[in-house]
């Protein structure tokens, strides 16, 4: 209908008004602004009112999309700061569970591919389609459905390469007549009313693909396609970045597990035992490494160290640093003398910013004489037989530098006793983001009392266990410990 005339009695000298009308039978609306004038005869009276009426419905138009537009691109750049943030595939889709809040959908579902090396599809999912007898295309198709493993929607597309906007039941029926015969796990629940599937592609091929669900029929006009395939690109570039960076973590770690012992040597008149735990996947490995060797007149090298940085550079500093330490120990065992020569090795031939730390110490079993010298790493740690628990530093000499900062090196003896325990430990297992490095020496004082008697593993496994429950693993964790023979 048209809008009506405003009480002429109350009218002012003019009155606009915005209207909006909307036509149940054709279920349009429209938008229109009226400007009321009156018109007044010679003694001034009101004797009817002009009306200025104009339709501004695209105006409205306009503006709602400009507003749904700007609105898409803000969570367009929400999913992409989060996308970017995922350095794991668990993490990527923890990023998109939440594509549900900004897209409507009551379901979202991450589904990929084996990656590349492995089976290039998962098992089994849709084959292409073929020419085949009816019968024997009838027996394929079935075993097919009845064996698929994803959403079969999804496995369709994936297999198409075609994202699929399905707006309700009728358009399923109509693009997928076989879905009734679909098994009741694969296909759409009776709550589920609309879909929206977007498959997964790089350069080199298909990653997986995205699936949404609506609990009612939802029209997918070209703007909704558009801003679901941004939101399956940004996708498709998480999947990339994380499987790439977990590929890269375990190159690291199989490099580092490569230079490191596997298991350590047997040593007269000592036990040892070891843990080296890599960071977490979504940290790069860094440079933790440990040695235990013995010398020809029956002492022991044991040392640990850090290489300060992440990833192959730390790792490969990391393995020049442990073998010129052993060449070195070989000519000279003296703590002193090592880290001296290394301190002399990275003036030469290290990076000015490359910082690596070490702990290095020569043990006599016959004597029970531990010899160290420390360049810049966390003290060593004694557990005696008798139960006391503290950590070796020297009392006189000033604070220990990382490799190629100190002018001389200093070493000190300390006497040891049957039974007693040397433990070495990298950051990783005393730093947190929550607690300062006193506070980590603290907890770890506490666990070591509260460890196992007599077995080593067991020791470390409790120092492991405590140090690291409920805490977040930002950095690779080393321990080494030898315990002094009766």
């Amino acid at each position: 209908g048209h809008p009506s005339p405003p009480d002429r009695r109350t009218t002012p000298d003019r009155l606009s008004t915005a209207d909006r009308l909307s036509s149940e039978s054709a279920g349009a609306v429209r938008y229109l602004d009226s400007c009321w004038t009156p018109v007044r005869d010679e003694t001034g009276a009101v004797v009817a009112a002009l009306a200025v009426v104009n339709d501004v419905t695209d105006r409205h138009r306009i503006a709602d999309l400009l507003g749904s537009t700007q609105w898409r691109i803000g969570k367009l750049q929400t999913v992409a700061r989060e996308m970017a943030g995922a350095l794991t595939i668990s993490e990527v889709r923890a990023a998109v569970a939440k594509l549900g809040q900004i897209t409507g959908s009551t379901h979202v579902d991450l589904r990929l591919l084996d990656p590349v090396g492995r089976s290039p599809w998962p098992t089994p999912l849709l084959p292409a389609p073929r020419r085949r007898r009816p019968r024997e295309r009838a027996e394929e198709e079935r075993w097919e459905w009845r064996t698929l493993t994803w959403p079969a929607l999804l496995a369709a597309a994936v297999r198409d390469g075609q994202p699929c906007y399905l707006s309700d039941r009728d358009a399923l029926d109509l693009r997928y007549p076989e879905a009734a015969q679909w098994p009741s796990t694969t296909a759409p629940g009776p709550g589920e009313h609309a879909w929206a599937v977007l498959p997964l592609s790089t350069s080199v091929g298909p990653v997986g693909g995205l699936y949404l669900v609506y609990d009612a029929p939802r029209g997918f006009d070209e703007d909704d396609r558009a801003y679901l395939q941004a939101l399956a690109g940004q996708c498709t570039m998480a999947v990339a970045r994380a499987r790439m960076h977990e590929r890269e973590h375990r190159q690291v770690v199989s490099l580092q597990e490569a230079i490191l012992p596997k298991r350590l040597p047997e040593l007269t008149g000592v036990d040892a035992a070891f843990r080296y735990i890599p960071g977490s996947l979504d940290t790069e490995v860094g440079g933790d490494w440990y040695d235990l060797f013995g010398f020809p007149d029956g002492r022991i090298g044991l040392v640990v160290g850090d290489v300060i940085g992440k990833g192959i550079t730390a790792a490969a500093g990391m393995g020049r640093v442990r073998a010129a330490l052993r060449a070195l120990a070989f000519t000279d065992p003296s703590p002193r003398s090592v880290l001296t020569g290394l301190d002399r090795l990275f003036d030469a031939t290290e990076n000015a910013e490359s910082l690596t730390t070490v702990v290095y110490a020569v043990l006599d079993p016959t004597t029970r004489s531990l010899v160290l010298s420390d360049a810049g790493h966390l003290p060593l740690l004694v557990r005696t037989a008798a139960g006391e628990v503290f950590f070796l530093e020297s009392e006189t000499a000033p604070a220990a530098t990382p490799l190629g900062l100190s002018e001389q090196r200093i070493e000190f003896e300390v006497a040891l006793n049957a039974g007693d325990v040397v433990i070495g430990f990298s950051d990783g297992l005393v730093e947190t983001r929550e607690a300062s490095l006193s506070e980590g020496f603290e907890r770890l004082v506490r666990a070591v009392l509260g460890a196992p008697v007599g077995d080593l593993d067991a020791l470390l496994d409790h120092m492991v266990d405590e140090m690291l429950r409920d805490q977040e693993q930002d950095d690779d964790v080393t321990l080494l410990a030898v315990r002094i023979g009766a």
